[in-house]
């Protein structure tokens, strides 16, 4: 029996710019490509874990415009639903605007989520999408969700459901310190687990692993720039490296490295296999130039060994 996934959270539009100088100039215009993607965390990570065989129910608050209509199809052709999703046509979608230099690293990004940050709690208290979430074997959230709506998520759900998030960034990482004992997953990289146990100064990886279990966290998956992750839970910690890839693009490892991750776990792996098989997802998705690599679905073969 297929394990049933719910994804809740942001679904935007993503504007790359691509600079091709070796040196870029700053407060300057700059010669590169750019590009329009189907983004936003959440929907990565339900992209990403329908094309690796997942059942998938996403739920987002979409606009009314192209943008949507290009969110709602990426979904839907993975294989993932959104039937639950809410849309509000008179609205524009959600936007995120990156700019990478040429190793394809994050220089600046501006983000626009009013939609998913204005997601109206009752509408996940209607009782289909209420049901849905309950009889779900796995919630996951993104930090792009308003914080009364993840008080109401974890306040009804909290105690009894297996509950994964993504801190998405330090800003929005503050957003999860009053639900850490019940979070079961949790990725971050390390400046948002050092805002998620008020650290004053520069934890290194380990030291942030070690205060986030103590919060009461199940698992967490602690990035440290490019160079891999560790994979704490209770007192076992584990170091991961990434290989390095001659050409690269930074935007979607994150994200395939925890979808990567849930679906191992889901499948009944144990957390040093899915940290294994989650290493595989993020270096696949370094080789696309854009935040899901549909070729992440020839990992899923495992379900079938």
């Amino acid at each position: 029996m297929s394990v049933k996934i719910i994804v809740i959270g942001g679904a935007n539009a993503d504007l790359y710019g691509q600079i091709t100088l070796e040196q870029a100039q700053p407060a300057d215009s700059n010669p590169g490509y750019i590009s329009i993607h189907a983004g936003g965390v959440a929907r990565n990570i339900a992209e990403n874990l329908a094309h690796l065989g997942a059942k998938i129910e996403f739920i987002g608050h979409f606009g009314g415009d192209d943008f949507a209509k290009m969110l709602e199809k990426s979904l839907t052709s993975s294989g993932a639903s959104i039937s639950l999703s809410l849309q509000t046509p008179s609205s524009g979608s959600d936007l995120y605007l990156a700019i990478h230099n040429k190793q394809g690293e994050l220089v600046s990004a501006v983000n626009n989520m009013s939609l998913v940050e204005h997601f109206p709690e009752r509408f996940l208290n209607t009782r289909t999408v209420a049901n849905a979430i309950t009889n779900a074997d796995l919630i996951i959230l993104d930090g792009n969700l308003g914080e009364e709506i993840l008080d109401d998520i974890f306040q009804i759900y909290g105690n009894s459901s297996i509950i994964a998030v993504d801190t998405v960034s330090t800003i929005k990482a503050s957003r999860f310190i009053p639900h850490l004992s019940k979070i079961d997953y949790i990725k971050c990289n390390r400046e948002e687990a050092g805002i998620l146990v008020s650290a004053e100064n520069n934890l290194t990886v380990e030291e942030a692993s070690q205060r986030l279990m103590k919060t009461g966290v199940g698992t967490a998956l602690i990035s440290n720039s490019d160079s891999g992750f560790i994979a704490a839970s209770g007192s076992q910690i584990e170091y991961f490296s990434a290989r390095k890839l001659g050409e690269s693009y930074s935007s979607g490892a994150g994200d395939a490295l925890f979808s990567g991750f849930l679906y191992a776990i889901s499948n009944g792996k144990n957390i040093h296999h899915a940290s294994l098989f989650a290493l595989e997802a993020a270096e696949t998705a370094l080789k696309f130039n854009g935040p899901v690599n549909p070729e992440i679905k020839a990992l899923g073969k495992f379900r079938h060994d």
